[in-house]
C-alpha cells in the first residue's frame, strides 16, 4: 500500500509540473487524473469502499456517477459535482487535500472534455513478422519522436567496446574473453555488431542465461525457500530458449503439465507456487500468474474488490478455480508430481467447476466461484478432466493482449533496466506506459513471430536506442530522461553474472574456496554446494531481479570482493599477459581488456604505469592492478 501510494504521488508530481504548460487537449483521465484520485479519493470511492455508490477507479464509472448524480459533466467543471467538492476542499474529508496545482489540472481536464484514453490499437494477427532491421527502425522512430516532443537529446552511439561488453552480458550473462575483445575492437567490419548478436543468440549460454533469469524470478516470488530440483527445471527452460521454442508454448507446458517431477522438470514450477510446507496453493499461483504473465496485481482482489483497479474478488477466485483440483505430493521426494484430483466416477452432466472462498481469509467466505477467465467468459469445462490446459490455452492465446504486452515489457526491461510500464507487474489505467504505441507494436510483432524471443531480442539489440552510450550529455541528465530511454541505463550485475565475470576476468574455471588439507572429503555423503552457488547465495539480495539499477552491495559484499584471496591474486590472467606483452603499457592494456573488455585510456595507462614502476615486484604490482579493476564500478555494472 505504501509503495503504491508513493508511485501515485510521483506521478502526481510529474503531472503537476506538466500542467504548468497550460495546454489541456492532451489531458486524459488515465494518465493525468487517475493518479490524483489514487492519492486522495479512492480510499472512499474505490474497490473496498464506494461511499454513495461512487466509483472513481475508471473513466466510465466516473461518468456514471453515484447516488448524488453525475460526477463530471464534460466541458462544464462548474456543473460537475466532483470538481465542486474538490474545489471547496469538501473532498477528501481527510487532511490530505488536493493541491492547488492539481485542482487546476482537474479543472482543465473537465474543460477539455473530460477525456479518457483512446481506443486500444487494433492488432493485425494475419500479417507476417517483420525483418529485425525494420522492427529496430520502428523502435527508433517511436523513441526518437518521444524524445523530440520532450526536447531531450539522446546520448550518442556507444563505442564498440561498450557495445561488446553490454550485449555479451545481456544475452549470455558473461563477459567476452580477451581474445574475442581484441578481435572485435580490431575489426573494420561494418556489420560486426549484427553478426555478434546472431552469434550470441545461437550460443548455449543464451538459453542458460535466460532460463536462470526466469527461474530466479520464480524463486523470488516463492514463499518457500526450497529449490525444488532447480538444476533440471532450469536446464529444461534453457533448452526451450536455445531451441527457439515459442514463449507461448513454453508457458503452456508449465501450466498444463501433469506427472512426476523426475520425468517432467517443468512440474517444479508448481512447487515454486506452493506454501511454506510445499503444498500447492491455488491462491499463490493466481497471485504470481497475474503479476508475472499478465502484468496485473490481481492478488489485491483476493480478499475484496481491487481498491485501485476494476478487478472484482470473483476475478481472482475465478482464476483460482482452474487449480481447484491440483495437488503437489511432497513426501517422500520421489513422489513429487503435479496431479489433478479427479472424481473416481464420471461427474453428472452440467457439473460446475468452482472453488469455495476460504473462511477467515476474505470477505464473502464460503461463496462458490465458478472458473472464469480474467475479463472473459466462464468456459464449459469437463469436470472429469484437468481444468488447467484450457486455462493455459487462454493465457497464451494470440488475442490475449495482457500476456503479449506483459511478456514484451519484461523482455524490454531486461535490456533497458526498466519497462514501458513500471513496476513490471502493475499494468492498468492508473499506470500508463511511457510509449504505449511502441509497446502495442512490439506486442503485435511478438505474437505474429510466434512468440519468438530471439526475433524480438535481435530487433531490440539492432536499434539505435539499445546501442546508445550510457554517458550523459547536456540536456538528458535529468531523471525524466530515464523512462524515455535517452541513454542506456547502467545495470548492476546479478550475483550469477558477477561470479561468471570474475571467472572470465581472472581466466579461471571457478573461484573455489581454499581446500583444508586436513579434512578428507566425504564421497558417500551429500556433496557441498558448488563455489558458484555459494557465491550467489552470499551476494543474493531480495529484489535485484526487478530493480536492476539499484546497487545493493553492502559492507560484507564489498569486503569479500576486496579481501577474498581468490579475488586479489591476479588469477591466470596476470601470468598470461605478462608472458605475451612486450612493454609495461601493453601489459596494462592487456589487463584492462581482460577485465573491463576495453583498453586503458591514455590517462589510465599513465597512472597505472607509474604505480607499477614504483613497486618492487612487477607480479605483485599487476595483481594489484587487477584487484583495482575488479573492485571498480566499471566491473560490477553493465553499462
Amino acid at each position: 500500500m505504501i509503495r503504491r501510494y508513493a508511485i501515485a504521488m510521483l506521478v502526481v508530481l510529474s503531472a503537476t509540473v506538466t500542467a504548468s504548460a497550460g495546454a489541456d487537449s492532451w489531458l486524459s483521465f488515465e494518465a493525468e487524473i487517475l493518479p490524483i484520485l489514487n492519492a486522495h479519493c479512492l480510499q472512499c470511492h474505490g474497490g473496498v469502499h464506494q461511499k454513495n455508490e461512487l466509483d472513481l477507479r475508471t473513466h466510465a464509472a466516473l461518468l456514471i456517477g453515484g447516488k448524488s448524480g453525475t460526477a463530471v459533466v464534460p466541458g462544464k467543471p462548474d456543473e460537475s459535482l466532483l470538481w465542486k467538492k474538490i474545489a471547496r476542499d469538501e473532498m477528501p474529508k481527510t487532511d490530505n487535500k488536493v493541491s492547488e496545482a492539481n485542482k487546476k489540472l482537474i479543472r482543465a481536464w473537465i474543460e477539455g472534455g473530460a477525456k479518457g484514453k483512446s481506443k486500444a490499437r487494433e492488432i493485425n494477427l494475419a500479417r507476417p513478422a517483420m525483418k529485425p532491421t525494420d522492427v529496430a527502425k520502428l523502435i527508433d522512430r517511436e523513441i526518437d519522436a518521444r524524445l523530440s516532443r520532450a526536447k531531450i537529446p539522446a546520448s550518442p552511439r556507444s563505442t564498440d567496446a561498450e557495445f561488446l561488453r553490454r550485449v555479451y552480458l545481456d544475452i549470455t550473462g558473461k563477459l567476452p574473453e580477451a581474445e574475442v575483445t581484441k578481435a572485435f575492437l580490431g575489426s573494420a567490419d561494418a556489420e560486426q555488431r549484427a553478426r555478434l548478436i546472431d552469434k550470441l543468440l545461437a550460443s548455449e549460454e543464451y538459453g542458460r542465461h535466460f532460463a536462470e533469469r526466469w527461474v530466479n524470478l520464480f524463486r523470488q516470488m516463492s514463499v518457500n525457500e526450497s529449490e525444488w530440483d532447480r538444476d533440471r527445471f532450469q536446464g529444461w527452460m534453457a533448452e526451450q530458449f536455445s531451441s527457439g521454442k515459442g514463449w507461448d508454448a513454453t508457458v503452456r507446458e508449465m501450466y498444463a503439465v501433469s506427472g512426476f517431477l523426475a520425468d517432467k522438470p517443468q512440474t517444479a514450477f508448481y512447487y515454486y507456487n506452493a506454501d511454506m510446507q510445499g503444498k500447492f496453493e491455488p491462491k499463490i499461483m493466481v497471485g504470481n500468474l497475474s503479476q508475472v504473465f499478465l502484468g496485473v496485481q490481481l492478488q489485491c482482489a483476493e480478499c475484496h474488490h481491487h481498491p485501485f483497479s476494476n478487478y472484482k474478488q470473483n476475478d481472482f477466485w475465478g482464476l483460482a478455480a482452474f487449480f481447484s483440483g491440483t495437488s503437489t505430493p511432497n513426501n517422500p521426494p520421489n513422489t513429487r508430481a503435479v496431479r489433478d484430483n479427479l472424481p473416481k466416477q464420471a461427474p453428472k452432466a452440467g457439473t460446475q467447476v468452482a472453488i469455495t472462498i476460504p473462511k477467515g481469509e476474505a470477505r464473502n467466505a464460503g461463496t462458490r466461484v465458478r472458473a472464469k477467465f480474467l475479463g472473459g467468459e466462464e468456459p464449459n469445462l469437463d469436470a472429469g478432466a484437468s481444468f488447467r490446459p484450457p486455462l493455459a490455452a487462454w493465457l497464451t492465446a494470440k488475442d490475449n493482449r495482457l500476456f503479449a504486452r506483459a511478456s514484451v515489457n519484461r523482455l524490454w526491461a531486461q535490456f533497458f533496466a526498466r519497462g514501458f510500464v513500471n513496476p513490471l507487474n502493475d499494468f492498468g489505467d492508473h499506470n500508463a506506459p511511457s510509449h504505449p504505441d511502441l509497446l502495442d507494436a512490439l506486442a503485435e510483432e511478438f505474437v505474429v513471430s510466434r512468440f519468438d524471443h530471439k526475433h524480438l531480442i535481435r530487433s531490440i539489440c539492432l536499434s539505435d536506442a539499445y546501442q546508445r552510450t550510457s554517458h550523459i550529455v547536456k540536456g538528458n541528465e535529468k531523471a525524466e530522461a530515464e523512462p524515455l530511454f535517452a541513454r542506456m541505463a547502467s545495470k548492476v550485475l546479478t550475483p550469477e553474472e558477477l561470479y561468471d565475470a570474475l571467472c572470465v576476468a581472472l581466466e579461471v574455471p571457478e573461484i573455489a574456496p581454499p581446500v583444508n588439507p586436513k579434512k578428507k572429503p566425504n564421497l558417500k555423503g551429500p556433496q557441498p554446494p558448488s563455489p558458484r552457488s555459494q557465491f550467489v547465495k552470499f551476494f543474493r539480495n531480495p529484489g535485484e531481479v526487478d530493480e536492476p539499477t539499484e546497487l545493493k552491495l553492502g559492507v560484507p559484499h564489498v569486503l569479500k570482493l576486496m579481501n577474498e584471496a581468490n579475488f586479489n591474486t591476479g588469477g591466470k590472467v596476470v601470468e598470461r599477459v605478462m608472458a605475451s606483452a612486450k612493454t609495461l603499457e601493453e601489459t596494462i592494456d592487456g589487463l584492462f581488456i581482460a577485465v573491463l573488455a576495453r583498453p586503458a585510456t591514455p590517462a589510465e595507462r599513465e597512472r597505472f604505469a607509474a604505480f607499477v614502476a614504483r613497486q618492487a615486484s612487477p607480479r605483485e604490482a599487476y595483481d594489484r592492478v587487477v584487484w583495482v579493476l575488479i573492485n571498480s564500478t566499471g566491473f560490477v555494472l553493465n553499462h
